[in-house]
């Protein structure tokens, strides 16, 4: 068994820096979960806590059946692969994928060598055993610190940001096999990276971080469709979502301010059992907003002010007159994705290609939005959560989360 458990863990540094806060989360046998956040969210102190090369303040982590928080690394059963590769440069590829079965097993050679052709062939690179780390490309040193990992046969796979130094093409084709892999090999895996998109394409799994603590966890497709906070909401999807004020008339169940909303009498009942706030934050993604160049029912007039060319979309980006500053309604504490440099993101749509004409850009000729009801999320601005019970949804996103390990 290698399943692995997070109990309450913490890691604090020089008595008063908290880079993880009160982690729990229980990792199943032959799991890919990918871990995700910003910089300095905690998901690299996390991996390096599983390693063994980081102590634990508080807490404890299971391996199986283990306790491993004062095991040395070299007794946790673990293979890790690093952002840099690590590879010994004066080493062939042959010496550095058998480097740690040497170090640390007393298997004959005969069983070491077929453990790393074996190896080398399932990562494709058995023509490279005899060559040095310096002879090869940035995919091909990645493959080989990847198949030193599989001749170990660990229980779990340790990965911490692995891709980051590839170009984008290459990078999207490692993914794929690595994903091919882990499903062969089906080895319990905790993925690191701050890339949304590697960890929505990879996982069975992702866990959401944000300053050490644990946000949201779920597979891809339920951290998208149902965030259970602003944060969650903005750092899952590319580009982010947009967010719009707006009061709710309780009355007639509509949605008031930056977009006018219809929305179904029972679902704002259910909004309003959850939060007495006074005005929302809604939420809404690039790809549920429809543009229109006339005015049509519950419209919203916005000026274009540019649209990039992505080649099977277009990318409008619009203002709002106006609109309504959502961070002047939010709660200080709320994360509501501003850039680094407090900034709010810009307003953004897809359409079709060729669909809106240049002359729009930066005009005063209006273009005309509308929204798909049921993929409008709803914030409360104090809290920064979730309130809504949307078809969309489905379920309850605070409950579906916390029954998924959250």
């Amino acid at each position: 068994m290698s399943r692995i458990l997070f109990d309450g863990v913490t890691k604090v540094y020089d008595g008063e820096v908290v880079a993880v806060d009160g982690f729990d989360l229980e990792i199943e046998d032959g799991e890919f979960l990918t871990l995700v956040g910003p910089s300095g969210s905690g998901k690299s102190t996390l991996l390096r806590m599983v390693a063994g090369l980081e102590e634990i303040s508080g807490g404890e982590i299971h391996i199986g059946d283990t306790v491993v928080n004062r095991l040395p690394p070299r007794n946790r059963d673990i293979a890790m692969v690093f952002q840099n590769y690590a590879l010994y440069p004066h080493l062939s590829v042959r010496e550095n994928m058998a480097f740690g079965l040497k170090r640390s097993t007393d298997l004959p050679k005969e069983e070491i060598d077929e453990r790393v052709e074996d190896a080398a062939e399932l990562m494709g690179i058995g023509h490279l055993l005899g060559q040095k780390p310096k002879q090869l490309s940035g995919g091909q040193r990645q493959r080989v610190a990847t198949g030193r990992a599989i001749v170990r046969d660990p229980a779990v796979f340790l990965f911490d940001e692995p891709l980051s130094n590839l170009d984008a093409k290459l990078r999207k084709h490692m993914r794929t096999e690595l994903q091919r892999l882990q499903g062969t090999l089906d080895t319990t895996t905790i993925y690191v990276t701050h890339d949304q998109e590697e960890a929505m394409t990879m996982s069975d799994r992702i866990a959401i971080l944000n300053e050490g603590k644990l946000q949201q966890v779920g597979t891809p497709r339920e951290v998208y469709n149902r965030p259970v906070n602003t944060f969650v909401a903005q750092f899952i999807g590319s580009p982010s979502m947009n967010m719009f004020v707006a009061d709710l008339d309780d009355e007639n169940a509509r949605f008031t301010g930056d977009i006018d909303l219809a929305i179904d009498p029972a679902r704002a009942d259910a909004i309003r059992e959850r939060s007495d706030a006074e005005q929302f934050l809604l939420g809404i993604r690039p790809e549920h907003v429809t543009v229109h160049m006339e005015e049509v029912p519950d419209s919203v007039a916005v000026h274009v002010d540019i649209v990039e060319p992505l080649g099977s979309d277009d990318l409008l980006y619009f203002d709002l007159d106006d609109g309504i500053g959502v961070e002047d309604v939010v709660a200080e504490d709320v994360d509501i994705g501003a850039d680094e440099n407090g900034d709010e993101e810009e307003y953004k749509v897809f359409v079709e290609p060729g669909s809106v004409p240049d002359e729009y850009e930066r005009s005063e000729t209006p273009v005309y939005l509308t929204f798909d009801t049921d993929h409008v999320h709803v914030f409360d601005p104090e809290t920064g959560e979730n309130v809504d019970l949307s078809p969309g949804f489905g379920t309850d996103a605070r409950a579906e989360s916390a029954a998924a390990g959250d």
